[in-house]
């Protein structure tokens, strides 16, 4: 089943600034997602989640919509709405990118590293360019608004895979080890 039935909400702890993290269940996914933020817990648990108990992962407008009524931080709806994001994509089998948008694609945004565009072992390519970053969102307000030069800051695991199957241009990373997903969805590119 894709309907949610449960979510497990927590503040966790990073380098220079707390994340919370939400799990979203279904019968038979399961989806993560976290962000740097210090949010409420309390009130995304009691409040927002169980709005969104009862819907149904493969419908993320919909979900999407509910959350920006429920939840007031966007950081807190990016997190909701790529959790349900992740699990609609192990529903169905497929990895984050392709269930995004990214069935075709195969290459991948730039890389800004610090004051430099980069390749994947981080030789300066170019200086960094200007780049126009979107604002955490929901997905179906990301997709709607990413221009051609448009850029996405790293967040978490699963930002390589919105920026793939959104087709953004670049992604800032802030660590070298934040490369790491997209050294494995290039590696999935190549094998299908």
């Amino acid at each position: 089943m894709s309907v949610i039935e449960d979510f497990a909400i927590r503040t966790l702890y990073g380098d220079t600034r707390d994340l919370v993290e939400v799990d979203l269940f279904t019968a038979s996914s399961f989806g993560r997602a976290q962000v740097r933020a210090s949010l409420d817990v309390d009130d995304l648990t009691t409040v927002a989640a169980p709005e969104l108990v009862g819907l149904n992962v493969l419908e993320q407008r919909l979900f999407d919509d509910v959350v920006e009524e429920v939840a007031e931080d966007p950081n807190a709806r990016f997190a909701f709405s790529l959790a349900c994001a992740k699990a609609a994509a192990s529903y169905i089998g497929l990895p984050l990118y392709q269930y995004l948008g990214g069935v075709f694609n195969v290459s991948t945004p730039s890389i800004v590293y610090g004051d430099s565009e980069v390749d994947t072992a981080f030789n300066v390519v170019a200086p960094a360019p200007r780049i126009d970053y979107s604002e955490l969102a929901t997905l179906s307000s990301l997709s709607t608004q990413v221009p051609l030069t448009g850029g996405l800051q790293y967040v978490e695991e699963g930002s390589w895979h919105v920026a793939c199957g959104l087709s953004y241009r670049y992604v800032e990373i802030y660590k070298k080890e934040d490369i790491n997903e997209l050294l494995r969805i290039k590696e999935h590119m190549t094998e299908v």
